[in-house]
């Protein structure tokens, strides 16, 4: 997206370009207390809603 020369005139526009002023601030303060570099990514808990089969039991009799 190009950079807007002009100011916004609307309410609406001026709120969204301060939102995106704010946003890129706080992701710049973020990356350099390296919070994009993949050691702070949160554990992902598994999902209990899934169904999960259980292994079929080998027969001990066969050698595979």
């Amino acid at each position: 997206m190009a950079k807007r020369t002009t100011p916004p005139k609307s309410k609406a526009a001026i709120k969204k370009a301060l939102d995106a002023i704010a946003r890129a601030a706080k992701r710049k303060a973020q990356k350099e207390q390296g919070a994009f570099d993949g050691r702070f990514r949160p554990r992902v808990v598994k999902s209990k809603k899934t169904y999960t089969r259980k292994p079929k039991k080998q027969d001990p009799d066969l050698d595979p």
